[in-house]
């Protein structure tokens, strides 16, 4: 009923995802201080490694056999650009073909956007990459600016899809989960478990139930 958790999240989940459940949470736990770290998803799965942070909630798969990850939310990846006129079709070739805006390597954004490049049979070395920003408004502003095109989740430019200022070239298909991360061996504290509980809680009232032990 007292303490202090330390969570560490992504960028997109801890801007667009997270701070609903941590409202929630604060309400219904008053007394527990939650200090929230943003680091991109491969530096997040360090840290709760390490023990720096006790939950983690990241936007890829870590290949790590010390933290039990699973599924707790999802959403969709964007790519988007500021000129209203759209290509008539996508391909490997228009792909090639447009200056990109990207997010620094190790974000879960540039994750799902390799996986979906790999499904087209390109790498990132096949694109031109203009300029490589560490935050999703970075990249968003970029865009808007008129740097060229760039991929980001569909929490992140919402708004700007319904103000007119982004366009939306093309929805990747797959979804995009989000995972929760905590380390297998390690002691969970009861404010933790209280806090995954209600992640779980929220997962499953949005569809996106994962299995956690």
């Amino acid at each position: 009923r007292r303490g202090t958790l330390k969570v560490v999240a992504s960028q997109t989940i801890a801007a667009y995802w997270l701070p609903a459940i941590l409202v929630a949470f604060r309400k219904r736990y008053p007394d527990i201080k939650v200090e929230l770290a943003i680091s991109n998803t491969e530096e997040a799965a360090r840290m709760v490694r390490e023990g720096e942070a006790e939950v983690g909630i990241v936007e890829a798969v870590v290949d790590d056999p010390a933290l039990l990850q699973w599924p707790v939310g999802e959403d969709h990846l964007i790519l988007v650009q500021a000129n209203s006129l759209l290509p008539s079709r996508i391909d490997g070739v228009w792909l090639r073909q447009q200056d990109w805006v990207m997010r620094e390597a190790g974000s879960g954004t540039r994750s799902a956007l390799e996986h979906y490049l790999r499904g087209q049979g390109l790498g990132l070395k096949d694109l031109k990459t203009g300029l490589v920003l560490p935050s999703n408004e970075g990249v968003q502003t970029a865009i808007e600016a008129g740097a060229g095109i760039g991929a980001l989740s569909s929490l992140v430019v919402g708004p700007a899809l319904r103000a007119g200022t982004l366009h939306a070239v093309f929805q990747v298909p797959e979804s995009r989960f989000f995972y929760g991360l905590r380390h297998k061996e390690r002691y969970q504290s009861p404010a933790a478990k209280a806090l995954l509980d209600m992640i779980e809680f929220f997962a499953v009232s949005r569809g996106a139930l994962g299995k956690r032990t």
